[in-house]
């Protein structure tokens, strides 16, 4: 048995439990750790009789999970308080992957947990560039008042820890490197905030209530939260599973009304060309096609089998969001990192032209916005 044959089994899709053969378990364990999938790997194994793994690994696993869940209950609990509290402030909020993304899983303490990423606005709608300024200002205050050395990026502000858990402030969820395009990604983020913010639902075992984005906006945002991970520093499977799970969950949830379903699929497709998506779409399905199992009728777009083979290739160097990439120095200096962005830039050229071509201009540009919200 192969990594990817016990993943298929754990996320459900192979119903036969895998032959082991000579399973080496301790590399299997590996990925899995570089991968942030120990969990959901964990839930796949407990179901398969006599698995020949040496008791202590299997012992390291099982202390690996229940880590895991601990984490997930706790940081349930802290996501519910600091929304709460920053309500008090006056701040709705919109909680973005993370906890949303655990309520998709079958066992919702599976996933890996990391910070909180809260979308955040005020009471009162903002609309234009001038009020996302405006509201970015404002969140940025807050952040620095809490913690003066918070550092704000253009999408998001530090708002130091909460019950030991990093929380990160969004006023904008993402962004792309190609300014034109990003222009559209934020007016398009404008135009459906409203419904996310009132998107409710309850956390496991009574944790409270959050909102979260909806399956229909999960499906372009979390394309765009990866293209920008893969373009800036890395993406792990772990990214993936969540989209393979989004997807299944939002095939069951569908109308049997195949003359509305063909109109949502229609506008999502629309969406992705005017976002400049629809080709990094095609190599994500063809991942999750070809090494998840994702069914044929739960894909987006076509499958981009080149596309998709670059993709898997970086996903298997880098690990979680490329931590593990041997390719990079991760102790480099601020100028040494610029110089790495810069070959990474030149590797993915030939494949996602717009945004790499885009990226030392949209650096450029973040620099002055920095200066400028300080």
């Amino acid at each position: 048995m192969d990594f990817f044959e016990l993943l298929r089994y754990s996320l459900g899709r192979d119903k036969d439990v895998p032959c082991l053969g000579n399973t080496d378990w301790i590399r299997i364990y590996e990925m899995a750790r570089q991968q942030s999938l120990l969990g959901i790997l964990f839930d796949g194994i407990q179901s398969i009789p006599d698995l020949g793994m040496d008791k202590k690994l299997l012992l390291r696993w099982y202390a690996a999970s229940e880590q895991i869940r601990n984490a997930n209950e706790k940081t349930n609990r802290a996501v519910v308080e600091v929304c709460e509290s920053l309500r008090k402030q006056g701040f709705r909020t919109c909680v973005l992957k993370g906890q949303g993304n655990n309520l998709l899983y079958p066992n919702p303490y599976s996933r890996m947990s990391g910070d909180i990423d809260l979308w955040v606005m005020s009471g009162e709608r903002e609309e234009g560039r001038r009020k996302m300024d405006e509201l970015a200002e404002k969140v940025i205050g807050y952040a620095k008042r809490r913690n003066p050395e918070a550092k704000a990026l253009y999408h998001h502000v530090d708002a130091g820890m909460f019950q030991g858990i990093e929380v990160e402030m969004h006023y904008r969820p993402s962004f792309l490197n190609n300014l034109i395009y990003n222009r559209r990604l934020q007016r398009w983020f404008e135009e459906n905030a409203e419904e996310q913010f009132a998107n409710e639902v309850e956390l496991p075992d009574g944790a409270g209530r959050i909102c979260v984005p909806t399956h229909r906006f999960n499906v372009v945002y979390q394309l765009v939260h990866m293209y920008n991970h893969l373009i800036h520093e890395g993406i792990g499977l772990r990214q993936l599973v969540d989209y393979y799970f989004l997807r299944t969950t939002d095939n069951r949830q569908q109308t049997t009304d195949s003359g509305q379903q063909t109109a949502d699929n229609r506008r999502v497709l629309d969406t992705l060309r005017h976002l400049g998506l629809y080709r990094f779409a095609g190599a994500v399905m063809w991942v999750l096609k070809e090494k998840l199992g994702l069914e044929e009728d739960c894909l987006i777009v076509p499958p981009d089998e080149r596309l998709g083979k670059v993709l898997f290739d970086e996903i298997m160097q880098g690990g979680n969001f490329g931590q593990h990439d041997e390719r990079v120095k991760h102790d480099a200096s601020p100028w040494q990192k610029n110089i790495q962005r810069l070959k990474r830039d030149w590797r993915l050229m030939c494949y996602f032209p717009s945004e790499c071509l885009w990226e030392p201009i949209f650096r450029w540009y973040h620099f002055f916005w920095r200066m400028r919200n300080r």
